[in-house]
């Protein structure tokens, strides 16, 4: 590995933190968004790199956004000190953006999960001359749509299998908006226990691989693991409000850069109709939807083969443009 270094830098105020790997620095530079909100990345670098391989064909750059990992607030900090807030979180994107441009020269290719991918959209929206294509994986797209979507999926789902406590926990709740992280976690826990997350993995096969994720990184302290477990919950606190009423088929009907959206076939949570629309209403320069039949709202670790090959076609594809 040519490069492979984990940096701090100053960015929107604060301290974030990137990890970059990379294979040959002649490479185009891939930046990494994690879905959320309030989930870090940098944690994720050996699991990609087994699973993926991305290293070989891109500088990859894992980057724990502001309210995540190691980007989060000190264990004796207050998280609202961050200042999180989804205006932040586009704001972080576009300088990261320049930082990359600045260091590698050229366009960076984004690939984005859940509310990474909105919030990398967004910052294309602003920024088309440093975005090289997005790869959009489980995009937030619609999301008063997809909490119906999810609500109604997981109740339908419980009361099918008789399931008297996801019945209990899911009509405590009641239906969406659920705008607080103890409601938004009990329904994305059942959306997961039912398939609609990750592909035979459930709420808390995901929260042990995160956990061990953490630990086993050389890039958390037992310290950084504790501040990251800690963040999701705030960082959800602070997002959920405002990202509650995210309509990209309303607010973005263009974007100059291309565009590839990659939706699991069996994603409860960022459903493929929404996906669809925004497919087909989007105007760029070039845009695909790629379905991943086998895959939930993770195609990346559902299918990481196929993953792996959309993502190099893409860097196929653009090069020449970055």
């Amino acid at each position: 590995m040519e490069i492979d270094a984990l940096e701090a830098v100053p960015m929107g105020g604060m301290t974030q933190w990137i990890r970059i790997r990379g294979a040959r620095r002649s490479n185009p530079v891939l930046l990494l968004m994690q879905q959320g909100p309030g989930l870090p990345i940098i944690n994720e670098a050996r699991t990609f790199g087994r699973l993926l391989r991305l290293e070989t064909g891109f500088t990859v750059v894992y980057w724990d956004q502001r309210g995540t990992g190691r980007s989060s607030a000190p264990l004796r900090g207050s998280p609202a000190d961050l200042d999180v807030s989804a205006t932040r979180m586009v704001d972080d994107t576009v300088a990261m953006l320049e930082l990359l441009h600045d260091r590698f020269g050229g366009k960076t290719f984004v690939g984005g999960f859940s509310f990474g991918a909105t919030f990398a959209a967004q910052a294309a929206v602003r920024r088309p001359d440093l975005v090289a294509a997005l790869v959009a994986t489980g995009m937030d797209i619609d999301v008063p749509y997809a909490e119906r979507h999810t609500y109604d999926f997981v109740l339908r789902t419980a009361r099918e299998r008789a399931n008297q406590r996801a019945i209990r926990q899911l009509e405590k709740i009641g239906p969406p908006p659920h705008l607080d992280a103890a409601r938004f976690s009990t329904r994305a826990r059942w959306a997961a226990n039912f398939g609609g997350v990750t592909a035979d993995a459930t709420f808390a096969t995901l929260l042990r691989t995160l956990a061990g994720s953490l630990l086993r990184s050389p890039d958390y302290s037992v310290a950084d693991a504790l501040r990251a477990v800690r963040a999701v919950t705030a960082t959800q606190a602070a997002l959920l409000p405002e990202l509650a009423v995210t309509d990209l088929v309303r607010t973005m009907p263009r974007l100059d850069v291309p565009v590839v959206l990659a939706q699991g076939r069996l994603d409860q949570v960022a459903p493929g109709e929404a996906a669809q629309r925004f497919h087909d209403s989007l105007t760029a320069p070039g845009k695909q939807l790629v379905w991943f039949e086998k895959s939930a709202h993770t195609p990346q670790y559902d299918e990481p083969a196929k993953f792996r090959e959309l993502l190099m076609t893409v860097r196929t594809d653009h090069l020449a443009d970055g």
